[in-house]
């Protein structure tokens, strides 16, 4: 009697942890699609940039760089896009390109490699904002608003991480639009994808109850 007594306490508890992850797992995956869902009319064209008003920054969100200091090829593509898009802006004559990333350390520093690829691609030193302390999505958005004052933003990243920087910008109160950069083969492209979902629920979270 005491080894039934037993069993079925445990298959209670298995059936309510399971319960458990099912509920959690549904919550999860309904954040995520509604994020991506809620954001896909953001994005728009280099077309319709050119028509744009009263956009205060060009943001580019860093990531990546390579041992001997030069960006990765994802941060490369956005600054590419970032420049063409920054180009494109013919009724926004005081726009600025905001370049957003982790400069923490003498080793590591992606603000250097995105200034030079983007003076590269044709942009002047003067018409850039440098934001070195852009540590995360969440930051460089934060620092956006709070910091230079954004109003109107047009983001600069991947697809796959676009649809929580639109959601973040206008979750603290910027009119935002994105501009996707694009690369032909991302090998890690299942690794980030399975991260985003992480992290789009933490930062719906943290937008909640900032």
């Amino acid at each position: 009697m005491k080894a039934k007594k037993i069993s079925k306490k445990a298959k209670r508890l298995l059936a309510v942890f399971l319960t458990a992850v099912i509920l959690c797992g549904t919550y999860a995956l309904g954040v995520n699609f509604y994020v991506i869902l809620s954001q896909k009319k953001s994005i728009i064209t280099l077309q319709e940039v050119e028509e744009m008003q009263n956009v205060d920054y060009v943001l580019v969100l860093g990531c990546g760089v390579r041992e001997d200091g030069s960006p990765s090829n994802m941060l490369f593509q956005r600054l590419k896009t970032g420049a063409e898009t920054f180009k494109s802006l013919k009724a926004s004559k005081d726009a600025k390109l905001l370049l957003s990333g982790d400069n923490s350390g003498e080793s590591y520093n992606e603000l250097a490699a995105m200034k030079k690829v983007s003076l590269e691609n044709g942009i002047y030193e003067d018409e850039m904002t440098i934001d070195n302390i852009g540590f995360s999505t969440y930051e460089s958005l934060y620092n956006a608003k709070n910091i230079y004052g954004a109003k109107k933003i047009i983001v600069i990243t991947q697809p796959y991480h676009m649809f929580r920087a639109l959601y973040i910008a206008k979750s603290l109160g910027m009119e935002a639009f994105g501009v996707t950069a694009y690369l032909p083969f991302y090998p890690k492209q299942i690794i980030w994808s399975l991260r985003e979902v992480v992290a789009r629920n933490k930062d719906f979270l943290l937008c909640a109850f900032d």
